[in-house]
């Protein structure tokens, strides 16, 4: 199954209020578009983990191994894959190339193991810059940023 992963991460200020917002499309052999969208808000988070959350997010919802395009207008995600970070990452113990803890530890994990049973191409995309589904996903993660009645708690943050 070809699948494509469209994500966004959004955050009023940074920490603050933030949301994700993701589109999972696949189309049948008979042509039909299945599509499918999450987003949910975090009363404080930052932008690096709501564009991490919404990655996890969709690849979680996948019920069978698929081969993932993954579109993303975040450099930190797709780099850490494109640009082999993550190996560097975990040949240092989670240390970064200063010998530093690599931040957002517990979702880099999450995404680890919500990425092994499938393939994955990781795509940056310019956000902002008229992408259609960039757009929906930034639409989406911002809203969910916005609406603090649905607001949940970012357990792995920490200011």
């Amino acid at each position: 199954m070809d699948v494509s992963l469209y994500s966004d991460g959004s955050s009023r200020g940074n920490p603050g209020p933030g949301g994700y917002g993701t589109i999972l499309r696949y189309r049948a052999p008979s042509g039909t578009v299945h599509e499918k969208e999450f987003s949910a808000g975090f009363s404080c988070t930052t932008n690096n983990r709501m564009e991490l959350l919404g990655a996890i997010v969709g690849l979680e919802a996948l019920k069978r191994p698929c081969n993932v395009t993954l579109y993303s207008d975040s450099q930190y995600l797709v780099n850490a894959f494109n640009q082999n970070w993550v190996a560097g990452w975990l040949k240092r113990g989670w240390k970064n190339a200063q010998k530093q803890p690599v931040k957002n530890v517990d979702l880099w994990k999450r995404l680890l193991a919500a990425k092994e049973p499938h393939t994955v191409t990781f795509v940056w995309v310019k956000g902002h810059a008229g992408h259609a589904e960039n757009e929906r996903c930034d639409a989406l993660a911002t809203a969910a940023a916005d609406n603090p009645a649905c607001h949940q708690v970012d357990a792995g943050f920490r200011a």
